[in-house]
């Protein structure tokens, strides 16, 4: 498989580039020269300025990305991706799983700390790759985070699927990270049913009495949030903790 080129005279840059791309363990070359590219080298990570100079081989202009990271993302897209679609696949939960495939490479793997830091994490992605055809699959279960996470994403310019969790069960003597990782890939590689928004749904009483129970642990028992706030919270337009603080005024 071809490899990642690293060539910049930044130090700074590359130091930060080569650090990130040792921590995900992706295989590289360092350029010290443009006279001579490896042949195995793919496509080149650079500056925008240094980036002109370089003839023949795909380009990520990493000071043009968001981070680092995005930078790594779409490397390893042009690498070994697909030109066509991206899908990220969510386990959801109180600590949801994500991964991002494209083609049957997975670029990376997430285990967010709430729903909220996952919407985050999913949109900063789909921002990414504005030109490209997205689709979100996310996981059956866990009704609550799954609903929160739908209506997170109104607005963004994606396909979403729910897809049956039964086929994705994970094995037991992993961690809590690596297990919601690998429910997330198998998600991502699973066909799910389209879903398509016919306007405002309704909330059953558990789904509400259970924000409401979750209002309670964040606020240290003080504070149980109104049955309003709760549905607010589950149609994704507050966070909890905004709820508990709405509740204390």
């Amino acid at each position: 498989m071809k490899l990642i080129g690293v060539y910049t005279k930044d130090f700074s840059l590359s130091h930060d580039i080569i650090s990130r791309l040792k921590q995900r363990g992706i295989e590289f070359v360092h350029l010290h020269s443009l006279d001579r590219i490896p042949n195995r080298v793919g496509v080149i990570i650079t500056s925008s300025l240094e980036g002109r100079d370089i003839k023949g081989k795909r380009i990520v202009f990493a000071d043009c990305c968001r981070d680092i990271d995005s930078a790594l993302d779409r490397a390893m897209d042009i690498l070994c991706g697909d030109d066509n679609e991206i899908v990220l696949g969510v386990d959801p939960g109180e600590y949801p799983g994500i991964a991002l495939l494209s083609g049957k490479s997975i670029l990376r793997t997430w285990c967010a700390s709430s729903v909220d830091e996952a919407l985050r994490i999913i949109k900063n992605v789909l921002d990414d790759f504005p030109h490209r055809k997205k689709i979100v699959r996310i996981g059956h279960d866990a009704k609550v985070y799954r609903d929160r996470l739908v209506e997170g994403l109104k607005g963004k310019n994606v396909e979403i699927e729910i897809v049956n969790e039964e086929r994705t069960s994970q094995k037991g003597g992993l961690s809590r990270k690596e297990r919601n990782e690998l429910a997330a890939i198998r998600i991502a590689r699973s066909r799910g049913e389209s879903l398509i928004r016919k306007g405002d749904r309704g909330f059953t009483n558990g789904e509400i009495k259970e924000v409401q129970r979750k209002s309670r642990i964040v606020s240290g028992g003080r504070i149980t949030i109104s049955r309003e706030l709760a549905i607010r919270v589950l149609e994704g337009k507050i966070s909890i903790e905004e709820a508990v603080k709405l509740s204390k005024q």
